[in-house]
């Protein structure tokens, strides 16, 4: 098979393989990870283990892509589409805090973060 076959034949694999990841993208699920992992973010900046904060931090901002993603095909909930870009700011700003060693502002962005994220959609999009 020529070159721009495979170029193809695994540019076509992988659009297929990201359509069928997001057919099986399991909402509840991810809410429950994003639930113990800004308490794990917590708990790593409270022990000064910024490192592991910031990824958890970028993780969480990738999951709220996802649940933006969500509730934009759902067509119904212009307000949780907003809030979770709204978290994937709040994600970042942990991840700035953390960047510019500041474990204070980090800790208080977290804590926005779980607060913020319980109220907002937990008491009116869960369960679904």
């Amino acid at each position: 098979m020529g070159t721009q076959k495979w170029a193809f034949a695994l540019a076509l694999s992988l659009i297929c393989g990201a359509a069928f990841a997001e057919a099986e993208f399991d909402f509840e699920e991810l809410m429950n990870d994003v639930e113990t992992k800004i308490q794990n973010v917590q708990n790593n900046i409270a022990a000064k283990d910024a490192a592991t904060a910031a990824t958890q931090a970028k993780e969480l901002q990738e999951q709220f892509k996802l649940v933006e993603g969500f509730f934009q095909k759902r067509g119904d909930a212009p307000d949780a589409v907003h809030n979770s870009q709204e978290y994937q700011g709040k994600a970042q700003s942990i991840q700035s805090a953390l960047a510019a060693g500041d474990l204070d502002a980090a800790a208080t962005a977290a804590n926005d973060f779980s607060k913020q994220c319980r109220g907002a959609c937990h008491d009116k999009y869960k369960p679904l």
